[in-house]
């Protein structure tokens, strides 16, 4: 389906609107149910459906609101993607957590932060390591992944599973995901990450 016509600007300050509120959920741990209350909520907010209104219906409204935004807005708050530049807070790099599980000559390498999931080459100079990383509710994706990259790399991928202060890491489901990636031949670490402030 074809995104609506809407100008730049007025795209541009709805996502931005839209972006604020939901800064302040912790949208990708909502249920579903709770995720449709708050689709009919922003069609009838004046910021948001107010002004799309004069470029779409309700239900259209919805399905962009669904399909663009929110579908991108998991890699918004990772900086990355074209709608990033609509968040005001992200997730800390990962420049800012591999060292905590690699060790302190391990760095990102440049141009190599992809998505689906998010996931990156690091080294250390002279090795290199698949690295991707997500949610607990992310974790079979992350598995198959380092599954798919372990089949064709020489070291192991890691995994890292990360929490943040709303939603920390069961310490009995962190035990678990160490098993099973032990099972496979992976890695698998665990981290707390900040939200920060975009840059204004």
């Amino acid at each position: 389906m074809p995104e609506p016509s809407v100008p730049e600007k007025v795209r541009a300050e709805v996502i931005r609107e839209l972006y604020r509120q939901v800064d302040t959920l912790d949208w990708e741990e909502l249920p579903a149910r709770a995720k449709t209350a708050y689709y009919t909520r922003w069609v009838e907010d004046d910021a948001i459906g107010g002004v799309l209104a004069d470029y779409m219906t309700s239900e259209g409204m919805r399905v962009w609101l669904k399909d663009g935004p929110l579908k991108e807005y998991a890699r918004a708050v990772e900086s990355f993607g074209s709608y990033a530049q609509y968040v005001s807070k992200h997730l800390t790099p990962p420049s800012e957590f591999l060292f905590l599980i690699l060790g302190s000559g391990w760095n990102v390498r440049p141009g190599t932060i992809r998505e689906k999931p998010m996931h990156c080459k690091a080294t250390d100079g002279s090795r290199e390591r698949y690295v991707c990383w997500g949610r607990v509710r992310n974790f079979r994706d992350l598995v198959w992944a380092a599954l798919n990259e372990a089949v064709d790399s020489a070291e192991r991928p890691l995994i890292v599973v990360y929490g943040t202060d709303d939603v920390p890491i069961d310490a009995d489901r962190s035990k678990r995901f160490r098993r099973i990636a032990e099972h496979c031949g992976l890695d698998v670490g665990f981290v707390r990450r900040e939200w920060l402030a975009a840059a204004a």
